[in-house]
């Protein structure tokens, strides 16, 4: 239907059969006095029986974008990532979207993660002490602000040292301090 936007507006209906010069001098008229903007609108006129049927596209047809927008959100649902994920930013705002990537992690990402790490306690690890556990803590890298005062409750409450959070950042430790 919509390769080469074959969409016509309608069709005029002749009783009778066209030779190949009447078929030609109707399109030539017709094109002329009806085809283009300039000619929209314009009351047509036709004789010897020819009738006028208008062709009409539903309206839900013709919203191809729409339909692909809504595709795009039932994707977006059936794999619960969201639109901002996969760049589908029609309903953000800064809020939404800064939020976008931390909400992948804890409702899409650590739910596959919890499983995966439970079949593989139950499949792979059968009786041994190995475990596996998938680190999302990489996701909030981009986030400067809520990780360093991640690190600093985790540092005022004793669990880390500032060597160990120097280490986790990808940092030397500090020099020990001569005596």
């Amino acid at each position: 239907m919509w390769a080469n936007g074959a969409t016509p507006g309608g069709v005029v209906k002749i009783a009778s059969r066209l030779d190949q010069t009447q078929y030609d001098i109707l399109t030539a008229r017709f094109n002329q006095k009806y085809a283009g903007t300039g000619n929209a609108k314009r009351t047509m006129i036709l004789d010897n029986a020819a009738t006028w049927e208008p062709m009409s596209v539903s309206p839900e047809d013709a919203e191809v974008l729409a339909s692909r927008r809504f595709s795009v959100e039932e994707l977006c649902r059936l794999f619960q990532v969201p639109p901002p994920i996969i760049q589908d930013y029609t309903h953000n705002t800064f809020t939404n979207s800064a939020q976008a990537a931390l909400w992948f992690a804890q409702f899409s990402l650590a739910t596959w993660a919890t499983k995966i790490e439970a079949e593989f306690a139950r499949s792979v690890f059968v009786g041994d002490t190995h475990k596996l556990e998938i680190d999302l803590s990489g996701l909030t890298r981009g986030d400067f602000a809520t990780r360093w005062a991640a690190w600093k409750i985790a540092s005022d409450a004793g669990v880390l040292d500032a060597n160990e959070i120097r280490e986790i950042e990808g940092f030397n430790p500090r020099p020990v301090a001569a005596p």
